[in-house]
């Protein structure tokens, strides 16, 4: 009998301890979704020589959408949903010989984790501005087109088409709340491929294949639902 006693006791504890851990994550927990607009860059063979002019130069479109859950206020996770584009020209290289205009996109669909350093959303109206670093990865699909098929070497190998691969990404930013309900953010992120082939070429005259990668600029607002 002491011993149910003791089991009735611990148990009771347990569920009393889970009931307040659920109900301090439900007072805290809400939801947010947006959308983001600005550049991205690819960056691989093309132009692997980087200045701020050509940056300016080959920088095309990109569009993020993004669906988070905020279970604590200095931390979300979620899914976000990325398209972008980016034209690379042999001459601004000074291959005027060989002369390419390639054309690449990819989209992307990721996994991804916020750290805000200030409690930040729901609760927290006194916090309306806070920086905050990311972290994710996912699946990318990408494709290229503008390569020239004439008088190639050898060593280059064409892919001009589209094909599967995966990208991880770091990033920064800075959020502001210009509502209760709303948010405004921009941010960088910086994302590694598992491909080479995102400029639609194989370069098998290098000893070691580098993959391709690309960086995106951001300005997005959110709506947080509580």
């Amino acid at each position: 009998m002491q011993y149910l006693r003791k089991y009735y006791k611990l148990t009771f504890i347990f569920l009393a301890f889970n009931l307040l851990l659920t109900a301090k994550a439900q007072k805290t927990r809400y939801w947010e979704y947006g959308i983001g607009l600005g550049v991205y860059h690819y960056r691989g063979d093309l132009n692997e020589n980087f200045s701020v002019g050509n940056f300016i130069k080959e920088a095309g479109p990109r569009i993020v959408v993004h669906l988070r859950q905020n279970p604590v206020p200095w931390f979300n996770f979620g899914f976000e949903a990325g398209y972008g584009n980016s034209t690379i020209r042999d001459a601004d290289y000074g291959r005027l010989t060989r002369n390419w205009e390639v054309y690449t996109e990819s989209f992307d669909l990721n996994f991804s984790f916020e750290w805000m350093f200030l409690r930040y959303g729901k609760w927290h109206w006194e916090n309306k501005i806070t920086p905050y670093i990311k972290a994710g990865g996912g699946g990318l699909i990408a494709g290229s087109r503008g390569q020239n098929t004439i008088d190639l070497p050898e060593s280059i190998v064409l892919h001009p088409y589209t094909y599967g691969s995966y990208n991880l990404f770091y990033g920064y930013g800075v959020k502001t709340r210009i509502g209760y309900h709303t948010t405004l953010f921009i941010q960088f992120t910086a994302h590694a491929t598992g491909t080479d082939k995102m400029d639609g070429f194989i370069e098998n005259s290098v000893a070691t294949q580098k993959n391709d990668r690309y960086v995106s600029f951001i300005f997005g607002i959110s709506r947080l639902v509580f």
